[in-house]
């Protein structure tokens, strides 16, 4: 198949969200199924209404939630690369996939396996991180052989979040973002970086900013989901 990047939402923002519009992106496939909770809000109508311009709104905690992500998500790569011991770069592209051509994905970032014999170094500064810390890769064992083993590149998707529920397992929407951008892209699997608050289990009153990362690998079954996705919303383009 073949994968095509049509947007950069760093080097041309409003183009970035122009060529959204025509497109069901992978961060509204969740709404899109309508297995949404009730908080959740959103509808198939919704996702409707803003390809034809109406501005989603939100409540003021959710719009600081959004505009401190969206500035520390370079930050949070860089951390995460330095930790586990792995290169990451920020990408913000927005791509797609012949094969469900009605589909888009838009991306963090992409990292890889550091080449230590080659004396390679990571390549994304982090001043919040400590000199004697920053090549530590204990904090997250399993991570660091799985990227080893596999050898392979790999997505990078960030959040920022007040929520504790990440201490547990990664939210449902955020798994169909992710293997929606698995499928346009072909790609084996994905690691989300979370800087959340967490809250000490003796100590319940004391919130802390902690990083938690999850891989999440790509689901063959996850295409037909596409295929239906594809269909439908190819279906209610045409009536707008």
């Amino acid at each position: 198949m073949s994968i095509t990047q049509l947007a950069d939402a760093k080097e041309d923002f409003d183009h970035w969200l122009e060529t959204r519009k025509d497109y069901l992106s992978s961060s509204e496939v969740f709404t899109w199924i309508g297995n949404c909770p009730d908080w959740w809000g959103d509808r198939r109508e919704d996702v409707m209404a803003g390809k034809q311009g109406v501005k989603k709104e939100f409540d003021r905690e959710t719009e600081t939630s959004i505009a401190h992500g969206s500035f520390d998500e370079q930050n949070i790569q860089a951390k995460f690369g330095h930790a586990v011991g792995c290169d990451v770069q920020p990408h913000n592209g927005f791509f797609v996939n012949d094969r469900w051509p009605a589909i888009g994905a838009s991306i963090d970032g992409f990292g890889r396996p550091w080449d230590f014999d080659a004396g390679h170094e990571p390549s994304l500064e982090c001043p919040e991180v400590h000199p004697e810390f920053s090549q530590d890769r204990t904090l997250f064992p399993y991570l660091r052989d799985y990227i080893d083993e596999t050898g392979t590149e790999f997505i990078t998707e960030v959040k920022k979040s007040t929520s504790v529920k990440w201490k547990k397992e990664v939210p449902e929407y955020y798994v169909c973002q992710v293997q929606t951008q698995l499928a346009v892209l072909e790609m084996d699997y994905a690691i989300i970086m979370a800087e959340t608050i967490h809250r000490g289990e003796e100590q319940k009153w004391r919130n802390f900013w902690d990083m938690r990362a999850y891989v999440i690998e790509r689901d063959p079954k996850w295409e037909r989901q596409m295929d239906k996705m594809n269909r439908e919303f190819v279906q209610a383009l045409k009536k707008i």
